[in-house]
């Protein structure tokens, strides 16, 4: 009995420590769509604003859809959101160190204009739980 005692002893401390248990965290997942067809490629970021403690949380968008999970999600609170996708711009430019000189990569710009990303008047309020949330963007 001592064995199975200890057992219950050590996952009740895990439980109230928050191991394994709700985080507290929001899970947040949704579309992203430009013009209206599905965000190809690209990042989503929720950037704690004003008042909220915490840190960022992000995730890929592939095929115009994200996910963050609740164990990495953002803190409940308010949230700046960027998205950002690159494109080609059809020009190979050199890069430095480490690669040998003369190595060409294709150049990529920021696809998205700036009011979705570093300049972003995107803003979420995330709650504990989960947190559908979809954004249509507009380029023209």
């Amino acid at each position: 009995m001592p064995g199975f005692t200890r057992v219950v002893l050590i996952m009740a401390t895990c439980l109230a420590s928050g191991c394994g248990g709700d985080s507290g965290r929001g899970a947040v997942s949704g579309k992203v769509t430009v013009d209206g067809q599905p965000l190809a490629d690209g990042v989503i970021t929720f950037v704690p604003a004003a008042g909220t403690e915490g840190p960022s949380a992000g995730s890929e968008v592939k095929d115009g859809r994200y996910s963050i999970p609740a164990d990495t999600g953002p803190v409940p609170g308010d949230y700046r959101v960027e998205l950002r996708a690159q494109k080609k711009t059809g020009k190979m430019i050199e890069v430095g160190s480490p690669e040998p000189p003369g190595t060409k990569i294709p150049e990529t710009v920021e696809a998205l204009p700036a009011k979705y990303n570093s300049k972003s008047t995107l803003k979420e309020t995330i709650k504990a739980g989960n947190n559908p949330l979809d954004f249509e963007l507009k380029t023209k």
